[in-house]
């Protein structure tokens, strides 16, 4: 996943803009956009039948089938909650790399990057089928994957990429504290689209936890704390409903 504002942390970090003092609070989000979307009305996303496809370690060919299949469903899922907003919705292009590119996206990729990577001016998904990947290509691990990435698509076609983008900050404190809740809300869409799909999938509870181990083990500054991660992931897949991924108007405690 690209969190596009973190080069800019570097800027700040290196004292090319004002420096401030003191540990003040953020500044609340104000832009109606993030805070206000027409998604949040739309209701839980629709329950949508999906087909787990079998995925073999080391074969590429299976992980490449199992995410297509994935990507169907996110497809429609989403298509019908975009369209119940009254939002349109784009289609996302799935492409694939063996190795890690020196560039996607316009950007460098940076060392510590995850498998997956959205392109949010072609609307393209680029998932890395590195041998790490195929040692242990887990399926829900793969699912929750694809439909992070998916989530930035969805922040995308909603305006909210752009809204969130063009916010003010005060310090590098602040404008981490904004990436975090970019990300957890994404979080918190992967988690709400795995809930559209589990009827489907017979998966037991214990599945989930599984995964949720996984994804804590994301946490990091921009990313949110293990606590953060669990809060955002539980409320996406308890509820399956993007208003409960509503964290721009949490309180700062929630993003941490």
């Amino acid at each position: 996943m690209k969190l596009a504002k973190i080069a800019l942390a570097g800027t700040v970090a290196l004292g090319l803009v004002p420096a401030l003092t003191g540990t003040a609070a953020a500044h609340p989000v104000t832009s109606r956009t993030l805070t206000d979307s027409r998604l949040y009305g739309a209701g839980p996303l629709p329950a949508t039948a999906c087909r787990e496809r079998p995925v073999k370690k080391g074969d590429a060919r299976s992980v490449k089938v199992y995410l297509n299949e994935a990507l169907r469903c996110l497809t429609r899922t989403w298509g019908t909650e975009l369209r119940r907003a009254n939002l349109k919705p784009s289609p996302v292009k799935l492409t694939y790399a063996t190795e890690v590119p020196a560039k996607y996206c316009g950007d460098k990729w940076r060392k510590g990057d995850w498998d997956g990577f959205y392109c949010e001016t072609s609307h393209t998904i680029l998932i890395v089928l590195s041998k790490d990947l195929l040692r242990q290509p887990g399926d829900l691990y793969l699912f929750n994957l694809l439909a992070t990435s998916y989530g930035e698509h969805v922040q995308n076609v909603t305006g909210m990429y752009r809204a969130y983008y063009k916010l003010d900050y005060r310090n590098k404190a602040e404008l981490a504290e904004q990436t975090r809740r970019y990300s957890l809300q994404n979080t918190c869409f992967a988690a709400a689209s795995l809930r559209s799909v589990w009827k489907s999938f017979r998966r037991d509870p214990e599945d989930w936890d599984d995964l949720l181990f996984y994804v804590r083990g994301w946490a990091g500054t921009y990313v949110g704390n293990r606590k953060s991660i669990t809060y955002w992931a539980n409320e996406g897949f308890k509820s399956g409903d993007p208003r409960a991924c509503n964290t721009w108007t949490a309180p700062s405690s929630k993003v941490a």
